[in-house]
Protein backbone atom coordinates (compact mmCIF):
# COMPACT_ATOMS: atom_id res chain seq x y z
CA UNK A 1 0.00 0.00 0.00
CA UNK A 2 1.21 3.47 -0.83
CA UNK A 3 0.62 6.81 0.33
CA UNK A 4 -1.71 9.24 -2.49
CA UNK A 5 1.28 11.66 -2.31
CA UNK A 6 4.04 9.60 -2.65
CA UNK A 7 1.49 8.06 -6.30
CA UNK A 8 1.23 11.60 -7.24
CA UNK A 9 4.84 12.79 -7.14
CA UNK A 10 5.65 9.92 -9.26
CA UNK A 11 3.15 10.57 -12.09
CA UNK A 12 3.92 14.63 -12.11
CA UNK A 13 7.75 13.35 -12.90
CA UNK A 14 6.57 10.78 -15.32
CA UNK A 15 4.11 13.33 -17.11
CA UNK A 16 6.49 16.17 -16.51
CA UNK A 17 4.30 17.87 -14.52
CA UNK A 18 6.15 18.74 -11.63
CA UNK A 19 7.90 22.41 -12.55
CA UNK A 20 4.20 23.56 -13.25
CA UNK A 21 3.12 21.99 -10.07
CA UNK A 22 5.94 23.94 -7.97
CA UNK A 23 4.49 27.17 -10.08
CA UNK A 24 1.10 26.82 -8.62
CA UNK A 25 2.12 26.31 -5.74
CA UNK A 26 4.68 29.42 -6.00
CA UNK A 27 1.09 31.25 -7.19
CA UNK A 28 -0.67 30.31 -4.77
CA UNK A 29 1.66 30.62 -1.43
CA UNK A 30 3.63 33.78 -2.78
CA UNK A 31 2.31 35.41 0.49
CA UNK A 32 3.61 33.76 2.50
CA UNK A 33 6.90 33.14 0.72
CA UNK A 34 7.70 36.32 -0.07
CA UNK A 35 5.87 38.59 2.69
CA UNK A 36 2.77 40.53 2.03
CA UNK A 37 4.46 43.51 1.03
CA UNK A 38 6.61 41.90 -1.59
CA UNK A 39 3.54 40.12 -2.94
CA UNK A 40 1.10 43.12 -3.22
CA UNK A 41 4.01 44.20 -5.72
CA UNK A 42 5.20 41.03 -7.16
CA UNK A 43 4.06 37.50 -8.65
CA UNK A 44 6.05 34.41 -10.19
CA UNK A 45 5.40 33.81 -13.71
CA UNK A 46 7.24 30.65 -14.31
CA UNK A 47 10.04 28.56 -13.90
CA UNK A 48 12.89 27.31 -16.29
CA UNK A 49 16.12 25.77 -16.10
CA UNK A 50 15.78 26.00 -12.21
CA UNK A 51 15.42 29.84 -12.46
CA UNK A 52 12.59 32.18 -11.68
CA UNK A 53 10.94 34.56 -13.40
CA UNK A 54 8.66 37.11 -11.46
CA UNK A 55 6.92 40.15 -12.72
CA UNK A 56 6.38 43.26 -11.11
CA UNK A 57 4.40 46.13 -11.57
CA UNK A 58 6.92 48.89 -11.63
CA UNK A 59 10.72 49.66 -12.65
CA UNK A 60 10.75 51.12 -8.55
CA UNK A 61 10.15 47.50 -7.38
CA UNK A 62 12.25 46.18 -10.01
CA UNK A 63 15.02 47.70 -8.65
CA UNK A 64 14.44 47.15 -5.06
CA UNK A 65 13.32 43.36 -5.08
CA UNK A 66 16.90 43.23 -6.85
CA UNK A 67 18.11 43.27 -3.58
CA UNK A 68 16.76 40.75 -1.99
CA UNK A 69 17.27 37.93 -4.72
CA UNK A 70 19.41 35.81 -2.48
CA UNK A 71 16.65 35.75 0.33
CA UNK A 72 14.12 34.80 -2.21
CA UNK A 73 15.67 31.94 -3.49
CA UNK A 74 16.31 31.02 0.09
CA UNK A 75 12.87 31.44 1.19
CA UNK A 76 11.57 29.32 -1.97
CA UNK A 77 13.97 26.14 -1.45
CA UNK A 78 13.40 26.53 2.39
CA UNK A 79 9.53 26.24 1.82
CA UNK A 80 9.78 23.39 -0.47
CA UNK A 81 12.68 21.85 1.36
CA UNK A 82 14.89 21.01 -1.49
CA UNK A 83 16.90 23.18 -3.80
CA UNK A 84 14.34 23.72 -6.63
CA UNK A 85 15.47 27.67 -7.95
CA UNK A 86 19.04 28.98 -8.46
CA UNK A 87 18.09 32.49 -9.56
CA UNK A 88 15.74 34.87 -9.80
CA UNK A 89 15.04 37.32 -12.43
CA UNK A 90 12.39 40.21 -12.67
CA UNK A 91 10.62 41.52 -15.44
CA UNK A 92 7.89 44.47 -15.54
CA UNK A 93 4.69 43.58 -16.53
Amino acid sequence: MQKVSGILVKLLKQYGLEGKMMEYTLAEKWETIAGSIIATHSKPSDIRYRKLYIIVDSPVWLQELSFYKEELVNNINNYFGRKVINDVFFKIG
